[in-house]
């Protein structure tokens, strides 16, 4: 007799995919509502849809999103065992729920890139290029392409230029330079948007923690270290090995405006919605939730050549189709958002005081210390989502006096460290799958002398930082 899964709706099959779109767009329109009237039973109803999102597709949701799931539902349990509010829930759900809003809405724009020939036009140009310039190129290509595709651009461009890794009578020795180079460039650069990036997932989940600190104040610490974060990468690929040989001549031909034209995409992006937020006074993350679907359909009507009827009905349908098989990383998102929320939460305050006393943390010592955690315990399966969230929430909530752009610099570094760095992470996987190689040597071999170079300048920074203040 055939055994039915775990968790099966009584709903006909064919319909759960249009029903789990459904579910996730309603629940994104509920978090805008939420995050626009300040009134948490909106969350409370997008945590519903949520759920029932994940559950339509719960077939399709790995091991590791279903154990995170329990996981927060049992530390939900915890935190009201233990006298924890349910306000305080509420806000924590409130808060978590931005993430999958924010990867519904950006699943608009990845349906509508990657509609257009221009995606194509630009990866293959930065992939075809010599070795002196194939690192920053690729870099800034992944991560271009990081914020308008997410996971989906890193996966692109880390395909194409793995293909091109095999120039004809190239040795084993050049291939396996080729190979280690183009990956640390693509998940480099890739990684890089966690830095700054306004539709990036650490800096919406951590924002809402900061009682004061806005995208528009915290830019150009962002970009410092973005600056900091890839001359130091490019800098080490020009010491490291590189093999001699030919390389193809880049297709130069719609190249350059293909590149153009994505790049204005994603100014426009951010510059409509900080516009929103100085304008209106909206908050610029809601103001992203707005602004994408809107810019995604600009996109469409501007660079492809059917009737505009038919370019916004395909746009719709393809949406709907892709949004069901999101359901796997809206589950990890929601359920390690929520957990790092709640345990931020759960940590007493008095607690983060004593501790910054008994070891006389100053302002910069106290980030250098959640710089090197944040990496340090993700090599045990911890997320970075999770550390990233306890941390800043804790030490906001306990009243340690460190500025609010220091403690964004030091959990940014830490967490972009840690995706560098942990085989737990999906950059590392992805690389390693694509590779053949372990995620021990694509995160430690290819990338340890990198992330301890990067969060050594870091620490540096923060310690005369500290001195300056």
């Amino acid at each position: 007799m055939p055994t039915r899964p775990p968790l099966s709706l009584p709903i006909n099959p064919e319909t759960r995919p249009t029903l789990a779109a459904g579910a996730i767009g309603f629940a994104a329109l509920f978090t805008l509502a939420d995050m626009l009237s300040h009134r948490h039973g909106f969350a409370v109803m997008a945590g519903a849809l949520v759920l029932l999102h994940v559950a339509l597709r719960w077939s399709a949701v790995r091991f590791t999103a279903r154990a995170m799931l329990l996981a927060a539902l049992i530390m939900a349990s915890a935190f009201l065992v233990t006298g924890g509010t349910v306000d305080g829930l509420i806000l924590a759900l409130s808060r978590a729920l931005y993430l999958p809003a924010l990867l519904a809405v950006m699943t608009v724009l990845r349906v509508a890139a990657m509609r257009s020939r221009q995606v194509g036009v630009a990866a293959r140009f930065v992939v075809h290029q010599p070795p002196g310039r194939r690192y920053a190129f690729l870099a800034t290509g992944a991560q271009l392409l990081g914020i308008l595709l997410n996971i989906g651009g890193y996966q692109l461009l880390l395909g194409i230029a793995l293909g091109q890794r095999d120039a004809p009578g190239a040795t084993a020795r050049a291939v396996e330079i080729r190979t280690r180079r183009i990956a640390c460039a693509v998940i480099r650069g890739f990684n890089g948007t966690v830095l700054w990036s306004p539709v990036g997932l650490a800096v919406n989940l951590l924002f809402p923690l900061m009682p004061t600190l806005d995208w528009l104040a915290y830019l150009p610490y962002g970009l410092g270290m973005l600056a900091l974060f890839t001359f130091l990468g490019w800098g080490l690929d020009r010491l490291g090995p590189r093999p001699v040989g030919s390389v193809p001549t880049p297709e130069r031909k719609g190249a350059w405006p293909a590149i153009a034209a994505l790049l204005a995409l994603v100014l426009a992006i951010t510059g409509s919605a900080a516009t929103l937020d100085a304008v209106t006074g909206m908050p610029m993350r809601a103001a992203i939730l707005l602004v994408i679907p809107v810019m995604a359909l600009l996109w469409v009507l501007l660079t492809e050549d059917e009737p505009g009827g038919a370019r916004v009905r395909t746009l719709g349908s393809q949406t709907v189709k892709a949004l069901p098989g999101s359901a796997n990383e809206i589950g990890l998102l929601v359920a390690t958002g929520f957990l790092g929320l709640i345990v931020a939460q759960m940590i007493p305050p008095e607690a983060v005081r004593d501790l910054v006393g008994v070891l006389s943390l100053g302002p910069g010592s106290l980030g250098a210390l959640i710089a090197l955690v944040i990496p340090l315990i993700s090599l045990l399966g911890v997320s970075p989502m999770i550390s990233g969230a306890a941390f800043a929430g804790a030490v906001i909530a306990s009243g340690v006096a460190i500025p609010e752009t220091m403690l964004m610099v030091a959990t940014l570094s830490g967490w972009v460290a840690a995706a560098l760095l942990s085989p737990m992470t999906s950059t590392v996987a992805i690389a390693a799958r694509e590779t053949g190689q372990p995620t021990g040597v694509v995160g430690w071999r290819w990338n340890g002398m990198f992330t301890l170079c990067y969060l050594g300048a870091i620490i540096a920074v923060l310690l005369v930082w500290e001195r300056l203040l």
